[in-house]
């Protein structure tokens, strides 16, 4: 799985979990699920150093925006977008050196648990729908939050 989605389905479940250590250890676990689905890896290192790039501006944006730190006070989207990403971080080995599959500690990337191989575009669609439903479970918690802010709000003013 890339490791873009991973950040961004371990941000939303983080934030749906609310609290910043089940949220990385919820991230983590979720690394596994993910690389299980069947999935195609970059055929290229180029492939790689997109996708690391693109995840490392998903953290970015995890860790930065104002607006998620506004409803997130907490950061467990960060500690989740972290926890799911941290096990990717030891492919990143391979840009510098050889490396056998048997070196890698994380089990689905020595082989331990074996995902399918689809096709580019099937991967692509797949993971698509993957971040697509964290992200909407995600703004659906979101907007029950801000309507029942704005309900308390509307509540304390109208009080006597």
């Amino acid at each position: 799985m890339h490791w873009t989605t991973h950040i961004v389905s371990g941000a939303a479940a983080g934030y749906l979990i609310g609290r910043p250590v089940p949220a990385a250890l919820a991230g983590f676990a979720s690394h596994l699920v993910l690389d299980a689905v069947p999935h195609h890896d970059p055929d290229s290192e180029i492939g790689y150093v997109i996708d690391s790039l693109a995840g490392l501006a998903a953290l970015v944006v995890v860790a930065r925006w104002r607006r998620i730190r506004r409803v997130d006070p907490a950061r467990a989207a960060l500690f989740g977008a972290c926890g799911s990403a941290l096990p990717d971080v030891e492919l990143l080995v391979k840009l510098a050196k050889d490396i056998e599959k048997e070196q890698y500690l994380f089990p689905a990337h020595d082989g331990t648990i074996e995902h399918g191989e689809t096709h580019p575009a099937a991967s692509t669609a797949i993971q698509l729908a993957l971040i697509g439903i964290m992200l909407s479970l995600a703004l659906r918690k979101m907007r029950r939050a801000h309507l029942k802010r704005a309900s308390e709000a509307g509540e304390s003013a109208g009080s006597p």
